[in-house]
């Protein structure tokens, strides 16, 4: 049986959602049409300050990314003649049974790497020693938190039948063809090892300027939402309604991702319908502020999106992932999108106006 993490933190980016369109003639107000201002009095949100964040790149890193390249260049052989040791891939038929019937979910096939803690704890170990075509019996006990109550802390045996064993070979960066393997991999010729191992330092570099560059944003942001004086229940119905109503059908479809209902899902999490929805109207009220606040701040610095830049970001993004452009607008559409580049706007004008600690 592998061992399966289900999360229970799910997260949901829904800050830039909006409500569009007519109704009966009349028309909706919407992000556009009303007045941030009238609903949130904003704080201080130039010359705030935000943590200074290391980017050093350090030998353990770049070992770290060339060993995991190398990994994707590893070489598997078939091995006959000996028994299973850890670091091989055993290839096995496994049957999972308590009280001498066979549990749901523990019947199945797998290429197994040892070592890779991939299975309940003790599987790995029972394996190691095997020989192909070898059937054995590995009596072990699930965790006491397993998510399956049926099975937490349960005495089982497996019925592992051993089918075949690969030996996993890493190569070294200088062994023949490596570098032209790993050069297909970044899409980049390296000629020689030295250009191979600059290039993950400046690419392990610019990741972490990034990601520094984007924690600092954050950062600034929240700061911003908590000097923002604001109503909640004052807020825009609509709004707050149409972000409410995002979030909860968000939960529902990451539910059924998971072959679960609602029902189901609000089952496994210990909350009932009243509880969910009320957590998605709150939710809807502090995204609505977040919305508002981000607009006040672009009317006040007079912060706009280019005439072309919705488009120019569709064509860019159709490009680098290779679909196309109406493939993008349907599960982005324009408005959102909209919402999205005027928050990014806002938030570089925020870094560039900080003190940086």
């Amino acid at each position: 049986m592998k061992r399966r993490h289900f999360s229970a933190v799910v997260s949901v980016l829904l800050m830039f959602v909006m409500l569009l369109g007519t109704a009966c003639g009349k028309e909706v107000e919407t992000l556009d049409t009303i007045d941030p201002n009238a609903y949130i009095k904003l704080g201080e949100y130039k010359g705030l300050t935000v943590s200074a964040v290391d980017v050093t790149v350090s030998a353990g890193d770049i070992e770290e990314t060339v060993m995991n390249d190398l990994e994707m260049a590893a070489e598997y052989t078939d091995v006959k003649d000996r028994a299973v040791k850890v670091g091989d891939i055993a290839k096995i038929d496994y049957v999972g049974k308590k009280d001498d019937v066979a549990f749901e979910g523990g019947t199945g096939s797998y290429d197994l790497e040892i070592g890779s803690e991939s299975f309940i704890p003790g599987f790995e170990e029972g394996v190691v020693g095997m020989r192909p075509g070898e059937t054995k019996d590995i009596p072990l006990t699930f965790p006491e938190d397993y998510r399956e109550e049926s099975l937490a802390g349960q005495d089982v045996v497996f019925t592992v039948s051993l089918n075949g064993i690969q030996e996993k070979k890493i190569p070294s960066i200088t062994d023949d063809g490596v570098l032209d393997k790993v050069s297909e991999r970044y899409g980049q010729e390296f000629e020689t090892v030295d250009d191979y191992f600059d290039h993950v330092r400046t690419n392990l570099m610019e990741l972490r300027e990034q990601d520094a560059k984007e924690a600092q944003k954050s950062e600034l942001l929240q700061k911003v939402f908590d000097n923002t004086e604001c109503d909640l229940e004052a807020l825009p119905g609509w709004l707050v309604s149409k972000n409410s109503a995002a979030y909860l059908d968000s939960i529902e479809s990451f539910a059924s991702q998971y072959g679960m209902s609602l029902e189901n899902y609000l089952e496994m999490m210990g909350g009932t319908r009243e509880e969910f929805e009320k957590q998605g109207w709150e939710y809807g009220q502090e995204i609505s502020k977040q919305q508002l606040v981000i607009r006040a701040i672009a009317k006040a610095e007079n912060i706009e999106l280019k005439s072309n830049e919705i488009e120019d970001y569709y064509k860019e993004y159709a490009e680098q992932y290779g679909a196309s452009v109406d493939t993008l607008k349907s599960s982005l559409d324009e408005d959102t999108l909209s919402q999205y580049l005027l928050s990014q706007h806002v938030q570089d004008f925020l870094l560039e106006n900080a003190v940086i600690e």
